[in-house]
């Protein structure tokens, strides 16, 4: 459009001057539109109008007006019309996924059928035993932005300490891991199982836009890659004097395992319930444990 009225409004009036005709009143029909050229002695006016109709019924309406005269123009566009659609509230709320941050909680070991505690013979002191996540990076991937879902993912590191309860350390042993006793005479005052990890989740969240609630509810799966395990003791000697000590270290825990994730909450704070499906331990070298913890999440 823009293009048509340069050429209009540059090329006419040199047209008219260049084969000495003089049209005080000239009017083109081009492509639809209508345009209108006046001229006298003191300036040329240029119009432009758009035709519509059909038959004998055809309407003009102006939409471009100039006026010309000694090198200076003055030029007048209608502008057109625009419609505003009122987009529904919950269009322009944002879904705040929940990963990044800290969680706290109990930790534990479960059989298949998800009983809790002495399992294989492994005995832990529930209040002792622990894990923490941090979880740096996450990253949601919008599926509905009118229902509130979004896929989660992001990453993490996990350190869990079991506190057995029982006068036992793990050990590997002819290509096992297995609880030992501890030597006669000694008592050990503490006796974990340590791991690290690095965790990367696959969430399905939900949150209910519409009302533009905090609430939040999520579940999935969790890849674990874990990255260390040792077996540590505590206990005092005969001199009554504090003794630390590595046992062992990579006890043939699974390199890689998987956890399912629950978690739901309110904005920054909310709860969450974990059970890995996969043993800790690599098949036929270790007790028979599943992973399992509870606990807070303080997102950021």
């Amino acid at each position: 459009m823009k293009k048509l009225f340069l050429i209009m409004a540059v090329a006419i009036p040199f047209g008219l001057s260049a084969t000495g005709v003089v049209s005080p009143d000239t009017t083109l029909f081009i492509e639809g539109k209508k345009i209108e050229i006046r001229e006298n002695e003191e300036r040329m006016k240029v119009r432009v109008y758009d035709r519509t109709g059909q038959g004998n019924y055809v309407e003009d309406e102006l939409v471009f007006e100039g006026h010309y005269k000694d090198g200076q123009s003055y030029e007048r566009r209608k502008q057109a019309k625009s419609i505003t659609i009122p987009l529904p509230k919950w269009y322009n709320y944002g879904i705040d996924p929940h990963w990044a941050g800290i969680n706290l909680g109990f930790a534990n070991f479960a059989d298949a059928d998800l009983h809790v505690n002495d399992i294989s013979g492994v005995s832990l002191r529930s209040n002792k035993s622990w894990e923490l996540n941090l979880n740096f990076f996450e990253y949601d991937f919008r599926l509905s932005r009118r229902y509130g879902w979004a896929l989660v993912t992001g990453v993490g590191i996990r350190w869990n300490r079991y506190r057995l309860d029982d006068n036992k350390h793990f050990k590997r042993l002819d290509g096992k891991t297995i609880l030992e006793a501890a030597p006669e005479g000694i008592h050990y005052t503490k006796s974990r199982l340590n791991t690290t990890s690095l965790t990367i989740p696959l969430l399905l969240e939900w949150q209910p836009v519409r009302r533009h609630s905090d609430f939040f509810i999520s579940a999935g799966a969790v890849g674990v890659i874990n990255t260390a395990a040792t077996s540590r003791i505590e206990y005092r000697n005969e001199n009554d004097k504090k003794v630390k000590q590595k046992v062992d270290d990579g006890l043939y825990i699974k390199p890689i395992t998987v956890d399912f994730l629950f978690q739901m909450g309110f904005d920054w704070i909310g709860i969450y319930l974990k059970y890995s499906p996969m043993e800790l331990f690599e098949n036929k070298k270790g007790p028979a444990l599943h992973p399992v913890s509870a606990g807070i999440q303080l997102h950021i």
